[in-house]
């Protein structure tokens, strides 16, 4: 029979980590409903997880039992001080270390005082790293948070007055829990629970493992990705599908232009500059990089180059020579770049649907870096567009992430079934 004690922790540990679930909820909630998540969610649920996975520290020698425990408490101890979360990280430490501690000094405390009881030495490594754990924690916790910058997708360079890639860093913030996606945290979050009891009890009922971890693998990476879509903030999302009528054409045009993919980090772009030497027809792939990377001056002069065959080249080189005076400081007519994207090619055709969503983009982004209603643009863009806006987007992430999700699918399978000693 199990100990009381252990009785104890065991139901300790169940109810921390309950109530740590009951935060993430409750922040999703919040997220959802495009309202802010307060700090003292975050500590209380940081807290709980600290409490949840303390339980791993009294089973130090089995590796198996160890890893689950401590694997999520160091990611979030990073996230969080990334974010300036000293409170925070100091509570899930303190809460992390103080039952060990406690544990491991008893037989510690009893071994000095009783004669007759002799323990290995071994224990003061195992009671070490808690107290250590505690002592950082309450450090943290005296220092106090600390202000950190809006995250960006790129880091501002000194040319750069506003930032170039304010809609994606808007839609960015958005989305995140901390240092998770709401749909990451949904999608990732719903197929874990999943793999961690339907594949287990299908193995046990007879299906080979091999055969169970890859087919857990899909149906987790099924799971993640459609349910993490509708996990998407409905208002974002919306705002996000009218975004996708000018990212999604224009990421192709850029592959069947440029003949690469489009370079993700400042430092690719950089690259992507050494490596592809300029051209009349990518000229206007190679200023948006520019003005990514901050510089101004040449980015202008290559919009100056572009050669100009049709009203949408022209209406192409205009938005760009807006969009570099708008990231210098400037403040450009948005209303007049408006008016000239509906003279651009017929009604309804290809070029007007793109010279509007250039338009809408730019007012977008100035929203955006003002502080003001990014997502009204977009929505409006969205809703003229209709339900192709919604495929396009859908169809974007699934290409973008089904094939992370079938990686990290197998591997939590795998991990599932290894501490369930079903394979080994």
């Amino acid at each position: 029979m199990m100990p009381p004690v252990i009785r104890v922790m065991a139901a300790g540990t169940l109810l921390a980590m309950l109530g740590a679930a009951g935060v993430l909820i409750y922040a999703a909630v919040r997220r959802y409903r495009g309202r802010a998540i307060p700090r003292t969610a975050v500590r209380l649920g940081a807290a709980l997880e600290g409490a949840g996975s303390a339980i791993g520290f009294l089973f130090l020698p089995d590796l198996r039992f160890v890893a689950p425990f401590l694997l999520i408490p160091s990611f979030l101890v990073y996230s969080l001080l990334r974010r300036g979360h000293r409170i925070a990280t100091g509570a899930l430490l303190i809460a992390l270390g103080l039952p060990g501690a406690v544990w491991w000094g008893y037989y510690l405390v009893e071994d000095a005082l009783d004669r007759v009881v002799s323990y290995q030495s071994v224990l003061w490594l195992w009671w070490a790293p808690e107290v250590i754990l505690v002592v950082i924690g309450v450090l943290l916790v005296a220092r106090g948070d600390r202000t950190v910058p809006a995250r960006l997708l790129f880091a501002l360079a000194a040319t750069q007055v506003r930032e170039p890639a304010a809609v994606g860093s808007a839609i960015m913030r958005a989305i995140m829990i901390g240092p998770i996606p709401i749909q990451v945290l949904v999608g990732m979050g719903a197929a874990l629970l999943v793999a961690t009891f339907a594949l287990p009890a299908a193995v046990q009922a007879g299906v080979l493992w091999p055969v169970g971890l890859l087919a857990g693998a899909v149906i987790f990476a099924g799971i993640a990705v459609e349910l993490g879509y509708l996990a998407i903030p409905r208002r974002l999302r919306r705002a996000w599908e009218g975004h996708s009528m000018l990212s999604n054409p224009e990421t192709k045009r850029w592959i069947d232009t440029t003949g690469t993919r489009v370079p993700a980090t400042v430092s690719a772009m950089r690259r992507w500059l050494e490596r592809n030497p300029e051209r009349p027809e990518t000229r206007w792939a190679r200023a948006q990089v520019l003005i990514l990377t901050g510089d101004l001056a040449e980015a202008r002069a290559v919009v100056e180059r572009m050669p100009i065959e049709t009203a949408w080249d022209r209406f192409e080189q205009e938005s760009l020579r807006i969009y570099i005076d708008w990231v210098e400081g400037g403040d450009p007519d948005f209303d007049a770049l408006r008016a000239k994207a509906e003279m651009v090619g017929e009604p309804g055709s290809a070029e007007r649907l793109a010279a509007r969503g250039e338009a809408v983009i730019a007012v977008a982004r100035d929203a955006a870096a003002s502080g003001g209603d990014w997502m009204a643009p977009l929505i409006a863009l969205r809703d003229e567009a209709g339900p192709v806006a919604g495929r396009l987007l859908r169809g974007d992430l699934r290409r973008a992430t089904y094939r992370w999700y079938l990686l990290f699918g197998l591997i939590a399978c795998g991990f599932v079934l290894w501490t369930s000693g079903l394979i080994g």
